[in-house]
């Protein structure tokens, strides 16, 4: 996910979330727009796993609505990313 919301899914077959994180962690480069990997089910709907350090609350979550929070709050997300400021979403993202 991009700081304005944005998404792009990148859909192999995984057989464990493990897998996922691998094979985001070998994308490279190319993908620095997309700061923010998520594990999603099946559908790619659903949040089923976060990166270290993210809020446990996204798990479980709609894509669209964290994508929703990022494209309206897309300054605080950069800052954020940034290193700016403290991390802007937990208690915000219904």
């Amino acid at each position: 996910m991009a700081p304005d919301g944005e998404t792009v899914t990148n859909r192999p077959e995984f057989q464990t979330v493990k897998e996922a994180w691998s094979f985001s962690g070998d994308l490279g480069a190319t993908w620095w727009f997309y700061p923010i990997h998520l594990v999603t089910g099946e559908k790619g709907k659903v949040i089923v796993d976060i990166p270290d350090g993210m809020p446990d609350e996204w798990k479980g979550k709609q894509v669209s609505t964290l994508s929703k929070y990022f494209s309206e709050n897309s300054q605080e997300i950069c800052d954020w990313i940034n290193g700016e400021t403290s991390f802007p979403i937990v208690e915000k993202i219904a």
